[in-house]
């Protein structure tokens, strides 16, 4: 079996040896720089197998071009809100106007009828004053006086 055994070693020294390249009758020196580059150097795997290809974007875009189109929409917001607010208030004079002119209608309709009624109306005649009020005003005055001469 040590001879089935040499044979096998032998065939996979040989396996071996075809798949690597050997330094056979160089310089110590050249074979130490030669393991030393080899061992650098990495390969890379084929593109295939590769999970993130550079050259494909896979990042999503930046937050910076969502705001530039919100501020469209944004903007016509405003105005269409700026617009309805206009035709609230434009809405509201219009009511006003339309209040000022029942107000005057009717205070013409009630001044018509005033001067329609005035000659059935009772005629107006002063009151005249009597004695006692005078006298009693006279006497507020006196009272007035003594108290200004008193300070």
């Amino acid at each position: 079996m040590s001879s089935e055994q040499n044979r096998e070693q032998t065939e996979g020294q040989s396996e071996f040896d075809s798949q690597c390249l050997v330094f056979a009758g160089s310089k110590e020196e050249d074979v130490d720089f030669a393991k030393v580059f080899w061992n650098s150097v990495s390969l890379h795997p084929p593109w295939e197998s590769r999970l993130v290809s550079g050259d494909i974007r896979q990042r999503l875009k930046v937050a910076n071009s969502s705001q530039q189109r919100k501020e469209p929409f944004l903007l016509e917001a405003y105005i269409k809100e700026k617009t309805e607010e206009k035709l609230g208030y434009l809405e509201k004079a219009r009511k006003r106007e339309d209040i000022m002119e029942l107000l005057r209608k009717q205070r013409a309709e009630r001044i018509k009828k005033e001067l329609l009624s005035r000659p059935y109306q009772p005629k107006y005649t002063p009151k005249v004053q009597s004695s006692t009020a005078a006298d009693s005003s006279e006497e507020a005055w006196e009272t007035l006086r003594s108290l200004r001469d008193f300070n």
